[in-house]
């Protein structure tokens, strides 16, 4: 994957938000995630892994997409809150859902204050974390908004892998990149941390942390995307957390 450097004309707190709220490329995406390697066979199956069972919980799903997450919680039986900032998204997310979920269109840069203090469970937020530029204020919210021991469960990019691509040479400093995606023929900006910065960050906004997982790919993987099952086995491409608020 070929990544560049920063572009001075990117909009910082709408991060790629051109690719995702394209008609085209968002009913694209929404198709292949479904049933794709890195998605359907890596990541869902840890991120699941580590959320557990939702019956009769309410739980946040931040950064939503195409409403993958919120459709399979809700059949959990969960309660779900869905927040996205892509329109394309949300449109893709109601057609899945209906009103089955509560949708709201908000930019994770920003605070969300439609919803109230401690009125969720659990968070799940899916390889979204990384196109967001304020983590202070993404993650004190995720805190205000959990109640006591609730569980934020995230994923993003490996920073071990996307450093293979850094501009700069220097693992510590947070980079904004470009990431180029043959398959949808689109590039998307995103910003690389530390491990360490991301550890630092969750300290500081009040969370704990439970688990964390780098992923393996699924046995089904190895059938269906042998050649994407050889590099998720080799190398580590996402990385997934589960962390507690402190009481």
């Amino acid at each position: 994957m070929d990544k560049n450097t920063k572009n001075n004309s990117i909009n910082l707190d709408n991060l790629s938000l051109e690719v995702y709220n394209n008609r085209q490329f968002a009913e694209s995406y929404a198709n292949k995630i479904e049933y794709n390697s890195h998605n359907a066979l890596y990541e869902r199956p840890a991120m699941f892994s580590l959320i557990g069972d939702v019956r009769n919980k309410k739980v946040l799903d931040a950064g939503c997409g195409p409403g993958v997450y919120a459709d399979r919680l809700l059949n959990a039986g969960a309660e779900v809150t869905a927040v996205e900032y892509s329109d394309e998204m949300i449109a893709l997310t109601k057609d899945k859902v209906g009103d089955k979920a509560k949708i709201y269109k908000a930019n994770l840069n920003h605070p969300m204050d439609f919803l109230a203090d401690e009125s969720f469970d659990i968070i799940v937020c899916s390889m979204v974390v990384h196109y967001v530029r304020d983590w202070q204020t993404m993650f004190s919210e995720f805190n205000r908004v959990l109640r006591s021991g609730g569980e934020l469960i995230f994923s993003s990019h490996h920073p071990f892998m996307d450093f293979e691509n850094s501009i700069t040479g220097n693992y510590f400093e947070c980079e904004l990149l470009k990431d180029e995606w043959p398959s949808y023929n689109v590039k998307v900006s995103f910003y690389r941390r530390s491990l360490s910065e991301m550890f630092a960050i969750l300290r500081e906004t009040g969370f704990k942390i439970d688990e964390v997982i780098e992923p393996l790919p699924v046995d089904e993987c190895r059938t269906k995307f042998p050649d994407a099952y050889e590099v998720l086995s080799t190398k580590p491409w996402f990385i997934c957390f589960k962390v507690i608020k402190e009481s």
